[in-house]
């Protein structure tokens, strides 16, 4: 009786425990959304650089992909798999490299587009709306599961504190803010939730519970995969549910039975592609990218220039977590400790504990997974804490001492929890909390300035244009416009975007005219016919310029816009043969922070230079060393034209590019040789360009520049220069 008694007052403990926990959860979800939301006050505030035309922009270059299709869903016009003539590419067959097929729509529409569509009902029909505010209202919900992995470990605290953590970690938060549309909202989410499911499963349950369970994960994890696509975790998680069961004491003809109710309701189709799958994240985030497919020259693969792959340093990588870097690792130190303590819940997590854990080792996009867990280990020590202190108050009771008030309401069922979760609330606003994400607004992935001239070109242009940029615009140039581009977000990994940039980084506007007629008309099929019996890129660039013909009937065009001139330094990377090392001081295009001009004297904080003599004294802003020597020449831009130079004789220094917008100074660059008389530089910054190739028709330097590929014979026979 005493014992029944004991076991009744422990389960209404933790129930009470979870209620109250699970308020909360919610209450610092609530919190979370609302402090991204707060960001709309600088698209109210600041509608010139945030919305075009009534249209808001977007955080994220991925973005537009899923607007368009989106778009198609609430119009009923999407065709699954049907042509898509704007993205005017084709794309290697995954897992067979030699084998090509156009640019087609997906099988399936993705989740996160009909989620956009189905949200914009209640946003009077906006796509872009409903869209703009998708992530933050999104982005918190991972707290749930998370709290309930820890409340059935005992921890209630530690699911709050990791909650916390993990929403408002720099790198987190950044990706789940207002426009950030992408999957990044639910990708906690959906792992977190199988995790839940799975350490619900255990040797006390019935066979058909047991079944029930693993349906019900499968179902999760077949809707993850609608959202993010990535069939390599279906055997991580088949084999995390595999290794719970068995370590909980499941007979393995039963662990078996219920791993295969988990692949059958996930879908087994996705094990097909899963070890393709796995190789792929393996060479795009664990090692060097692959060359190009069929690519002789070995391109440098597009992945390094990406900032999510990019690795930083450990400090910084952990600082995206938060501030300081002991305060992290505080977390995770504690967590190791927590997770030796209930050794039989690690399998259940390790789908989760995996992805963080390469953080350490990979790209900054997998911090977000890491930081839950830094969060866990904070939450473990502060219940640690309260329960020590409670301990040492019911001892002294033991031993005759009266038991003060408030000790004696904290063996009311939800009291340990209640107190728990306000310290840790406590310890995270007035300690933990990230400075970093304070007051944090995101920028527009493609400027607001752009974007209206997208939208004038869309009602200047022939409605079959095609557009030769860079890959970054694509899906935003075929969702504004519905003009055809040459790559784009989902293919910037082929040869064609190679050729691309050694087109805007060559020094002969013939060779960028005559790129383009070839890779209109053969694209990366000719590209790699070609590169096979190449000798390096300038020998196939020459083969291309041989084999040139006159663009199609399509119209094309050439456009330039202001994010181009930093990616230089990338795009003369993916220009160079494989393995090539870098010129040693490649300056590339680099723009000066400068703060006035006076006298022919240019103040850009510790470095001045000094335009009658050509003289650079001083040295970096940012304290990289030392830029002290002698200009080779200077130019003033305005409106997108060369207006003044000045040689000042020196065949190795760089040049000074000054922009002007009337008598204020807009922008200075410091360009190396190569990237002045490189066409990207030479038609949009200066407007110098060949009309026998190229018609001017928008000039709204510095935001955008177009101009029409004149639809003229390719050279067949390239001259000496061209032959270089």
């Amino acid at each position: 009786m005493i014992h029944s008694i004991g076991a009744s007052q422990t389960a209404s403990h933790r129930r009470a425990s979870l209620w109250v926990g699970l308020a909360f959860v919610a209450l610092a979800a609530v919190y979370a959304t609302s402090a991204r939301l707060s960001q709309l006050s600088a698209w109210e505030r600041l509608p010139a650089l945030y919305v075009a035309s009534g249209v808001p922009m977007m955080t994220t270059l991925d973005a537009y992909y899923s607007l368009r299709l989106a778009r198609q869903q609430a119009a009923g016009t999407f065709v699954p798999h049907g042509p898509a003539p704007a993205r005017h590419y084709a794309r290697p067959e995954q897992g067979a490299t030699g084998e090509w097929y156009d640019q087609r729509e997906p099988q399936f529409l993705p989740l996160l587009s009909r989620t956009i569509a189905a949200a914009s009902s209640l946003t009077g029909g906006d796509i872009d709306r409903a869209a703009l505010l998708l992530s933050p209202v999104l982005s918190s919900l991972f707290m749930i599961p998370l709290f309930l992995c820890c409340w059935r470990l005992g921890a209630p605290a530690a699911g709050l504190m990791a909650g916390l953590i993990a929403t408002f970690s720099f790198e987190y938060f950044r990706r789940t803010s207002v426009g950030w549309v992408d999957t990044d909202a639910l990708n906690l989410f959906f792992p977190w939730t199988v995790s839940w499911v799975i350490l619900m499963m255990g040797a006390g349950l019935r066979r058909d519970r047991l079944l029930l369970l693993a349906a019900a994960a499968g179902t999760v994890v077949y809707v993850y995969f609608q959202w993010y696509p990535q069939p390599g975790l279906l055997p991580v998680f088949a084999a995390a549910m595999a290794g719970h069961l068995l370590v909980s004491g499941v007979s393995w003809q039963r662990s078996a039975l219920c791993v295969a109710v988990l692949l059958v309701f996930a879908n087994p189709a996705h094990l097909i592609n899963a070890l393709s799958a796995v190789g792929g994240f393996m060479q795009r985030y664990l090692w060097a990218g692959p060359a190009q497919p069929g690519d002789a020259l070995r391109f440098p693969s597009v992945w390094s220039t990406i900032s999510e792959v990019q690795v930083l340093d450990r400090g910084a990588m952990l600082r995206l977590i938060l501030d300081r870097t002991e305060f992290v690792l505080i977390g995770l130190i504690a967590f190791l400790v927590f997770a030796l303590t209930r050794w039989r819940a690690l399998p259940a997590l390790a789908p989760v504990l995996l992805l963080g854990a390469l953080a350490l080792v990979s790209s900054r996009r997998f911090v977000i997974y890491l930081a839950p867990f830094v969060g866990i280990g904070w939450g473990w020590i502060i219940a640690l804490l309260i329960k020590g202190v409670f301990g040492r108050i019911e001892a002294a009771r033991g031993a005759g001492a009266p038991m003060p008030r408030a000790a004696q309401s904290f063996k009311v069922a939800g009291a340990h929890t209640a107190l728990a979760c306000t310290v840790v609330v406590a310890v995270f606003l007035v300690w933990l909390a990230p400075v970093s994400g304070r007051g944090y607004v995101p920028q527009p992935a493609v400027p607001a300035p752009v974007f209206r001239d997208l939208q004038v070109l869309g009602e200047r242009l022939p409605a079959e244009s095609r557009l030769w940029t860079w890959w970054d615009l694509g899906f935003a140039v075929v969702d504004t416009t519905g003009f055809g581009v040459y790559h784009d977000g989902s293919a910037q990994y082929t040869a064609q975007t190679n050729v691309i940039a050694a087109s805007l980084v060559h020094d002969d506007q013939r060779i960028l005219h005559r790129l383009i007629g070839f890779v209109d008309r053969e694209g990366n099929r000719g590209i790699r016919r070609l590169a096979v019996n190449a000798a390096d890129i300038d020998d196939l660039l020459n083969r291309m310029s041989q084999e040139s013909r006159p663009t199609s009937e399509v119209p094309v065009y050439v456009l330039f816009t202001s994010d181009m001139l930093p990616k230089y330094p990338s795009l003369r990377h993916l220009s160079t043969p494989r393995g090539t090392a870098p010129h040693p001081g490649e300056l590339g295009i680099r723009q000066l922070a400068c703060e006035r001009i006076a006298d022919d004297q240019l103040h850009c904080g510790p470095l001045r230079a000094d335009l009658r003599i050509g003289a650079l004294e001083g040295g970096w802003p940012d304290g990289e060393g030392t830029s002290a020597g002698q200009l080779r020449r200077a130019v003033v831009v305005e409106k997108g034209r060369a207006v003044r130079e000045r040689d000042y004789g020196s065949f190795a220094g760089p040049t000074l590019q000054v922009v002007l917008n009337g008598n204020a100074l807009a922008a200075v660059y410091l360009l190396d040789e190569s990237a002045y008389r490189s066409n990207l530089n030479q038609m949009f910054v200066l407007g110098r360009f060949d009309g026998d190739y190229f018609e001017e028709i928008l000039n709204d330097f510095p935001n955008a520049r177009v101009f029409r590929v004149v639809g003229r014979q390719g050279a067949a026979e390239p001259d000496d220069e061209t032959a270089r």
